[in-house]
């Protein structure tokens, strides 16, 4: 039972997960469990819950989070990280704060939607792609990032070196 953390309103981005303590920077919250994988090709007929709750795994599938995990909400400037399913505090995270991630992580496919997160670095649009984030945002996050984007990283860095 996790209970450092809970889920609750989080206004226009709906439910979030709060903490109910301090964490400290580096600090472990809580495990993300994933419920069903599902092929990329079947996201289309699943319902519109499932594909609002859905990680990206590799190219081929994702697989959809179960609560509390489903529940983290995407910032531009993320006061937490997840590696593979833990998440832990990217930076010291007060008693009451909203705990965050940045979708990007592991995206892939550059899918747009509105960013509702306020962030000072927030231009109200996330383009779902890891490649996407800065080059100095991309180093600070690809030792979390799974191995198909660490894959491709080492190789667009490699490439890059050659030019």
């Amino acid at each position: 039972m996790i209970v450092d953390i809970e889920v609750r309103d989080a206004g226009r981005k709906g439910l979030g997960v709060f903490a109910l303590r301090r964490f400290r920077k580096g600090e472990f919250i809580f495990r993300r469990r994933h419920g069903r994988v599902v092929a990329n090709s079947r996201i289309p007929g699943l319902s519109r819950e499932d594909r609002r709750h859905l990680c990206e795994l590799d190219y081929t599938k994702s697989a959809i989070l179960l609560p509390p995990g489903c529940y983290l909400n995407h910032s531009c400037e993320p006061n937490a990280m997840r590696s593979g399913v833990k998440v832990f505090a990217w930076r010291a995270i007060d008693a009451g704060e909203e705990i965050t991630i940045d979708y990007r992580l592991n995206a892939f496919g550059k899918e747009r939607w509105t960013c509702s997160c306020g962030s000072p670095s927030c231009n109200g649009e996330v383009t779902g792609d890891f490649f996407s984030l800065t080059p100095e945002r991309q180093r600070a996050y690809v030792r979390f990032a799974p191995p198909l984007i660490k894959r491709e990283y080492r190789e667009r860095s490699s490439r890059s070196r050659r030019i």
